[in-house]
């Protein structure tokens, strides 16, 4: 077979990070359908989302090595059917049993997924000597924005079965197809004998970088905590209905994507170290001022609330755009074990970390409201300048 040419491989690599982004995301925006379906109240739908934490937990400790001993191809092909498999159980059941079990078995799948797709990145940086993790990154914020666009104007005129069926049934067939093409450059089985990793490895070989895990932890909530509740908080805290529900998570969406498209001009003007501390601090400033005034105004004037929202989601978004990626990239540096295992590990130490968040946020959301909920992924950012000094030597 041919091997692609580094120009054609970044370019199927940047589709296959969209599409990612695109399948997985979804149904995020469309949330309060999948809340009304099972009748639960926010504690209880927040608990149900965290469990997907058992799944990824399991994913992240093996899938790394089973990427290095066995390759990518075989990973990517079984994670991209669990996705479909599961996304189209989740959007579709009234049973919180069933719900579990796939979001047990998405959050394995995605975690695989997302092993696989960025060893594969860390292979061509590798390769080609060319940073483009970050880049990558923005293509699966893209993928993201867009799809909740979809979603937004799809709301009361699609239902959520119809939706979520086709859409898997295509990117399914989308993302197969993009594996296919990069087959050549895939990350191929390793045949060493002393440079595999077994079992035993898992435990032997695993190491908590404290600085990485702490930052990347922080840097995520926030991302993460807008995806799960936004749509949620403006349906039932604001009052707000139809597509102007996802118009804050997009936009935040759209500033991320900017930052990691546009963050490496700034690498030359500005030390990483400096450049995470005052970007978290802005973000996270941005968030907390847009959820203050919202609650000083009260929710009689919606335009004013989404106009608030939207200018304190842009901002946030954008200064915490590029902050994942680039410890992502830090900690394959500071580690000398292989991306796959190395993206594993960090992965797991901070599914248990965002697990326990999520129970928090839910359940804070429960006993007071998600206005004050949403205040700890915010005050988490203040903590990624303490973190930042992993990269003095960057």
């Amino acid at each position: 077979m041919t091997t692609l040419t580094a120009k054609k491989e970044l370019t199927y690599l940047k589709i296959l990070f969209f599409l990612f982004g695109f399948f997985i995301m979804s149904w995020i925006p469309r949330f309060p359908e999948v809340k009304a379906n099972l009748g639960l109240a926010n504690g209880q739908f927040g608990s149900l989302i965290s469990i997907s934490a058992i799944g990824s937990l399991v994913s992240l400790l093996t899938v790394g090595h089973l990427v290095h001993n066995y390759g990518a191809k075989s990973i990517m092909r079984i994670a991209v059917t669990s996705i479909a498999i599961s996304l189209i159980l989740l959007t579709s059941t009234h049973s919180g049993l069933v719900f579990l079990i796939s979001s047990v078995i998405q959050g394995a799948a995605i975690s695989a997924f997302h092993i696989a797709v960025n060893t594969q990145g860390f292979s061509y940086q590798d390769r080609r000597n060319e940073l483009v993790i970050t880049l990558l990154s923005g293509y699966w914020s893209g993928g993201s924005v867009v799809t909740a666009m979809i979603s937004g104007l799809l709301v009361d005129r699609i239902s959520l079965n119809l939706h979520i069926e086709i859409l898997a049934a295509v990117i399914f067939v989308a993302m197969f197809y993009i594996i296919a093409r990069l087959n050549s450059v895939l990350i191929k089985p390793n045949k060493e004998p002393d440079q595999a990793y077994i079992l035993s490895d898992l435990f032997k070989g695993f190491r908590i970088d404290l600085p990485v895990s702490g930052a990347i932890f922080c840097a995520v909530c926030i991302e993460i905590s807008v995806g799960d509740w936004t749509a949620i908080f403006l349906k039932e805290d604001l009052g707000i209905n139809g597509g102007l529900q996802t118009l804050p998570y997009i936009l935040f969406t759209l500033a991320m994507i900017t930052g990691r498209l546009s963050i490496h001009k700034l690498y030359s003007k500005i030390s990483m170290q400096r450049l995470m501390s005052r970007a978290a601090i802005i973000s996270s400033a941005s968030f907390l001022i847009g959820l203050l005034l919202v609650h000083i105004l009260g929710t009689a004037n919606k335009t004013v609330v989404i106009l608030i929202l939207s200018i304190s989601f842009t901002i946030a978004g954008l200064g915490s755009s590029f902050l994942a990626p680039s410890v992502m990239h830090i900690a394959n540096v500071r580690s000398k074990s292989p991306a796959s295992v190395v993206l594993g590990q960090l992965g797991a130490i901070n599914t248990v970390s965002v697990f326990f968040m999520r129970i928090v946020i839910a359940w804070t959301a429960q006993a007071t409201s998600l206005s004050f909920a949403l205040i700890i992924p915010a005050l988490m950012l203040l903590m990624v300048p303490y973190f930042a000094k992993i990269f003095k030597s960057v």
